[in-house]
């Protein structure tokens, strides 16, 4: 079986793994005790990976938020900018290509009085930054409190203009909130750089454990809190911290950054070499966003003609027709269907996302799959 699925999710690195061990069956008190020698241990484990996590997307220590993942990261940041502002700025503008967790907490905020407006992306997927810099500066509407971006999409791997965004919405008055959950080991950045005022990350898809992400709060900035109790995170997640996950995710962060350009080198090498193969043999074929900036290791592959989902076709190569989360509900790619595919192509289109322990040999592999599953679905 060959995995090509990692921007849905990704191994731990055999060193992380060791370390969330380490911390399961050694470091196990409680990091709220600092009266007691363990639960001192404990709370230095969380210092370092706070340290790891901020030193890797270019924040101050103060600015990391651990949580249980990027999406309670989104929740944290939309209605914890929106419970504060609502009343004064009731707008949320997004893009029409933002992953679930984003969208429904945006919407989740309409019964409140918020008015969430999507905003529309070209055919390659990139944000119309002359719509949103219209919709920013229309002077009849409500002030807009929050604009949420993400810097690259998880299906296409399409990278937008953030720092244009954020330079026209800080101009009306908006704040950024930025998913950044694909961006960690393939692209370097810095949050303080782009001038976002949140973002989210997630420790699975940078080859950390699962249910530990973080989000990125610019200093100065306020959130109401989304779960309250003890305190913890600065009274801005209450609930006894997850030292393990959270120790993985400092030093699968900081690997990482240290690795990005060789990480980011294999997956532009592996990308071209499975784009090139599979477009040789299956004439017609579309490589989604193809004329835009993407992130490398993401190809969202769409043929059209074929008389059956192309993903029922790979029974040993693990792939997917869009977001992992998104796929619940069994619907033709919501990012495809906004870039102006046609649902019935969108439903038959497949994305190959490719890692670290990815091969040559098995790119070459993965080419040879699809091309044989896309042949019978023609024939």
């Amino acid at each position: 079986m060959i995995y090509a699925d990692y921007n849905a999710t990704t191994p731990c690195l055999p060193e992380v793994a060791d370390l969330v061990r380490d911390c399961l069956c050694e470091t196990y008190g409680n990091p709220s005790n600092r009266a007691s020698l363990m639960g001192r241990r404990a709370r230095a484990a969380i210092d370092t990976a706070r340290e790891q996590v901020a030193r890797a997307v270019g924040a101050s220590t103060d600015e990391i938020l651990f949580t249980s993942g990027a999406t309670e990261a989104c929740n944290t940041a939309i209605f914890g900018v929106m419970e504060r502002l609502l009343p004064t700025r009731p707008r949320i503008l997004t893009s029409t290509i933002e992953h679930p967790a984003v969208c429904m907490p945006a919407e989740a905020c309409t019964p409140a009085g918020a008015e969430w407006i999507e905003l529309a992306v070209d055919p390659q997927g990139r944000l119309d930054l002359d719509a949103f810099a219209r919709q920013l500066n229309d002077k009849t509407a409500p002030k807009t409190a929050l604009v949420c971006v993400m810097a690259a999409n998880n299906e296409t791997g399409v990278l937008q203009d953030i720092r244009e965004v954020v330079r026209l919405s800080h101009a009306a008055g908006a704040l950024v909130f930025c998913d950044m959950t694909q961006m960690l080991g393939k692209a370097s950045f810095s949050v303080h750089a782009e001038g976002i005022d949140f973002a989210c990350f997630s420790a699975h898809k940078c080859y950390g454990p699962k249910g530990v992400g973080a989000l990125y709060k610019r200093r100065g900035l306020a959130l109401s809190p989304l779960i309250r109790g003890g305190g913890q995170e600065n009274g801005l997640r209450s609930g006894t911290e997850n030292v393990p996950g959270i120790a993985g995710f400092g030093l699968a962060a900081d690997l990482a950054a240290r690795e990005v350009n060789a990480r980011r080198a294999h997956l532009q090498r592996l990308t071209r070499l499975l784009e090139s193969e599979v477009k040789r043999s299956l004439p017609g074929l579309i490589v989604q966003s193809e004329g835009a900036d993407r992130l490398p290791g993401t190809s969202m592959f769409t043929l059209p003609g074929l008389r059956g989902k192309w993903l029922a076709q790979l029974s040993d190569v693990v792939a997917s027709s869009g977001s992992a989360c998104a796929s619940l509900q069994e619907k033709p790619s919501h990012v495809l269907r906004a870039m102006g595919v046609d649902p019935d192509l969108a439903a038959r289109s497949l994305r190959i996302s490719l890692g670290v322990p990815t091969t040559e040999a098995e790119v070459r592999q993965i080419a040879k799959r699809l091309i044989e599953g896309a042949n019978r679905l023609q024939s």
